[in-house]
């Protein structure tokens, strides 16, 4: 069948053929097709308040902290009941593997409340409701208690805060 004789049909289509139909054309690279269906379908219109590009943002960036966290979490846990004194991770020693993990915990941490601060609010708030935020917390003062004595030093704490930073500022730009 000729497309131009498909198009014709396209204000037909029910929501999930035109679905249906716009997933089966970027699978094949057909952009002409996928988007002559994304033009036809009929249009919703929808009016936000101008906060909630920025309120997306923060939803999304503290999904990606708990999943960062939780990430390092498992590390950490793995490396502390792990020590056998033989262990090699991506070329680290047990030791420094443990303090970089212990490292990034911490300056994933420190550059989520830096961020916050930075826009006038409360980072625990903002966790509320996320899963196994308790788990971030035991780990994070496990590993301030462990470097009580000697506070390890953050040295990629600036460059995550800018990552933090240009994530939300991209996040707010699709807004």
């Amino acid at each position: 069948m000729n497309i131009k004789d498909l198009q014709k049909h396209y204000d037909k289509l029910t929501i999930k053929e035109r679905f249906a139909l716009i997933v089966a054309a970027g699978a094949r690279n057909d952009d002409q097709e996928r988007d002559a269906l994304l033009r036809s379908a009929p249009r919703k219109v929808f009016s936000f308040p101008n906060t909630y590009g920025l309120s997306d943002a923060f939803e999304w960036l503290a999904m990606w902290h708990v999943l960062n966290q939780l990430g390092y979490a498992a590390s950490f846990y793995f490396l502390l009941f792990y020590d056998d004194g033989e262990i090699k991770i991506k070329g680290f020693e047990y030791n420094d593997a443990m303090l970089l993990i212990q490292r990034r915990i911490l300056e994933g941490r420190e550059s989520w409340r830096a961020i916050c601060k930075e826009y006038g609010v409360d980072p625990e708030i903002l966790l509320e409701g996320l899963p196994y935020i308790e788990m971030i917390e035991t780990t994070e003062l496990m590993v301030r208690a462990a470097n009580h004595d000697a506070p390890l030093e953050l040295t990629d704490l600036p460059e995550n805060i800018d990552g933090l930073r240009a994530a939300i500022e991209h996040k707010c730009k699709g807004w």
